[in-house]
């Protein structure tokens, strides 16, 4: 089994580095230069400090520049960067590091802003790992961070424990970015995501916009947000299942009973990740499935001229095992991609019953396995799955009696909605 697993893998990421995906692009050097080429896109969910590019299509190597040396680059109409050295704050929402002060504490960064909106009033976005900023600039005013941090207030008379928010990108606003178009109320109800500002740039744009159509449908491509992607599917799937006792130092106890097929049906949940070009995903796939074999064996006698003893194991199982796991899309066509996954496997309503000749044990508690899996999705409807999973314990309120569950399995699944 680990070997099958082991060559799956090693095929799986081989099949990684072969595949690379460029797209029509550009990229402003610091002398001004725009050069036209074709860039990696890897749908950044952080902002990038590099991105990868070629000129020929064919070229087997790319090049890689660094924001040093670029001050814009874009995808397409629906990716930009613009390179900007600002005034960023970086505080904190965890509450161990959270600020007492609700001021910003200010850093000096260089870094590439996203575009979200353009014209004469222009939104950005800055992204990493969970600190979310955004970013504005006008004809008269410089780009600058638009202020909202969480704090808790813990000095003066009014110190309290309670969560408080400084809002002042909502008077940034107020004073710099507002027309004839937008009104107080547009400003009080907003919230400091993506959608709420983009939102409020892009009816204050239209009601500026010198520019014409052009620009609309530009700021329309740049302000897209994806929508998440859930799928609900049947499983259906042959287990291929080895198991093993063992009964501390009785030695007739140690025994391995015969691989059998099983059937186990279930249903899946899958959420795609909106980023990095829909190549991630979380799952949840419970199943229920059955286990009954039994085997009749001999051993010897104690001594050389006793008889043989026999004996009869049974072992019964049943319960819904639930993979909870990540799964990863390498995308071969419009119709067809391969995936793989890794999961945490734990079992919900399980029951377990050995039989050793007259000796009854049961349990109710197995212990938990991991589950890798390799497989083909077509047109998001229909898929075929390897699993292979690890040891799993099905005695596991019993130090000194053991039964070890082994299975490959081979699922089907057909999505509903």
């Amino acid at each position: 089994m680990k070997k099958i697993l082991l060559i799956t893998l090693l095929f799986y990421f081989s099949f990684i580095n072969a595949q690379i995906s460029f797209e029509k692009g550009y990229f402003i050097s610091n002398d001004g230069k725009r050069t036209e080429c074709l860039i990696k896109d890897l749908d950044w969910k952080n902002n990038p400090i590099d991105f990868r590019y070629k000129i020929d299509p064919n070229d087997n190597d790319y090049i890689t520049e660094t924001i040093s040396n670029v001050s814009e680059f874009g995808i397409g109409n629906f990716t930009i960067f613009k390179r900007a050295k600002v005034k960023i704050d970086r505080s904190s929402d965890d509450l161990a590091k959270i600020s007492q002060t609700g001021k910003p504490v200010w850093e000096e960064n260089t870094i590439f802003l996203r575009v979200l909106v353009t014209g004469d009033a222009t939104l950005y976005s800055y992204r990493d790992a969970n600190l979310i900023r955004y970013f504005y600039e006008t004809k008269e005013v410089q780009l600058e961070q638009l202020i909202y941090l969480r704090y808790i207030e813990a000095e003066g008379e009014n110190a309290s424990k309670n969560l408080k928010e400084n809002t002042y990108f909502k008077q940034q606003l107020n004073i710099n970015v507002k027309s004839s178009n937008t009104s107080d109320n547009d400003i009080k109800s907003l919230n400091y995501t993506k959608s709420d500002l983009t939102k409020y740039f892009l009816k204050f744009n239209k009601s500026t916009n010198t520019a014409g159509n052009s620009l609309n449908t530009l700021n329309e491509e740049l302000s897209k947000t994806k929508k998440s992607i859930y799928f609900i599917k049947v499983t259906a799937g042959l287990s291929s299942v080895s198991t093993s006792m063992k009964g501390s130092s009785i030695e007739y106890r140690n025994i391995s009973l015969d691989n059998k097929t099983n059937f186990k049906i279930g249903l899946e949940g899958e959420y795609v990740m909106p980023f990095n070009k829909n190549k991630w995903s979380v799952f949840i796939n419970p199943m229920y499935q059955t286990y009954d074999d039994q085997k009749s064996y001999t051993v010897p006698g104690l001594f050389s001229n006793s008889p043989v003893e026999n004996h009869n194991v049974e072992i019964k199982y049943s319960g819904i095992q639930v993979p909870l796991g990540v799964r990863h899309y390498l995308f071969l066509n419009d119709n067809s991609k391969l995936f793989i996954n890794a999961a945490f496997v734990f079992d919900i309503s399980s029951k377990t019953t050995i039989v050793y000749d007259e000796i009854k044990k049961s349990n109710s508690n197995p212990g938990s396995n991991l589950a890798f899996g390799l497989g083909y999705n077509f047109r998001n409807k229909l898929s075929a799955e390897v699993r292979i999973n690890t040891t799993k314990e099905l005695m596991n309120q019993y130090g000194a009696f053991s039964s070890e569950y082994k299975a490959i399995d081979l699922i089907f699944a057909y999505t509903i909605f």
